[in-house]
């Protein structure tokens, strides 16, 4: 499949890439749960899911917030690293990296054959997240997470990964799901990772991908993001919105919007 180009922009002085990871063939059913079918009539039946994903350079280090499928799992995913390389980027070159929550998508590009694919960068997770996958230890996800222990630390709630760089707790789409803050110059950047699936469910927030583990606080979750990016004149980045994932919302009659970038 084709792969979209590399998307440079700024945030103040940060230097920012959105790269593709390619796409997630998934079925309208599972990532449209609790969705009314007018505002997704349009939709097929399967589809494939974009997977969109940040690259913060500071000028003192490089950050990659989450790392795509991995190339042994999708023929349709799995790009990152060749992305990553476009751009003379060697998974060595990785600083830190921020693991929004555990699922497959988002962490199977962290190892392969038991070992850690970013040898050099420190890997944060919430405590909350780490410990729900470590009671499932038979899944991938699991053992995926668990090569990484040796360069694992663990964090909370605004901890600030450098100035003006930060993460909130955020659940409900898993128990230890980190949305992040990128601030510089008087502009911000809000990474909504899968606390959003599809723009056209903006106006319906109880959508959720069926994965959600908890929709009733994933709802929750999701309004205060949206109310905070619309007070605060964010750009949000998302994980599964049509690359490079970035916009912002805005409120019309009563309803939230998206307005990509580009508009």
């Amino acid at each position: 499949m084709k792969i979209n180009d590399n998307w440079h922009f700024q945030v103040g002085e940060f230097k920012l890439i959105a790269l593709s990871d390619g796409a997630f063939p998934v079925s309208k059913e599972f990532f449209f749960s609790n969705t009314p079918q007018d505002i997704i009539e349009h939709i097929p039946e399967e589809f494939n899911a974009p997977l969109n994903f940040l690259l913060i350079d500071t000028g003192e280090k490089k950050i990659l917030i989450d790392a795509g499928f991995g190339e042994e799992y999708l023929p349709t995913g799995g790009y990152l690293l060749r992305q990553l390389q476009q751009e003379g980027i060697r998974p060595e070159d990785i600083h830190t990296i921020i693991i929004t929550h555990g699922h497959l998508d988002h962490i199977g590009g962290l190892s392969q054959n038991g070992k850690p694919v970013f040898s050099n960068a420190e890997h944060l997770i919430t405590a909350e997240e780490w410990n729900y996958w470590s009671k499932h230890p038979e899944t991938t996800e699991s053992m995926t997470l668990a090569a990484l222990k040796g360069q694992i630390t663990f964090i909370h709630s605004n901890f600030h990964i450098c100035r003006g760089i930060s993460v909130k707790h955020t659940p409900g789409h898993t128990e230890g799901h980190l949305t992040v803050s990128i601030e510089s110059q008087g502009t911000r950047l809000l990474v909504a990772s899968d606390i959003l699936n599809d723009p056209v469910t903006l106006s319906h927030p109880a959508s959720h991908i069926a994965a959600e583990l908890d929709p009733g606080k994933g709802m929750e979750t999701r309004q205060a993001f949206l109310q905070e990016a619309h007070e605060q004149s964010a750009q949000v980045f998302a994980c599964h919105y049509p690359f490079p994932g970035l916009g912002k919302v805005k409120k019309v009659e009563g309803q939230w919007t998206w307005v990509p970038l580009d508009n």
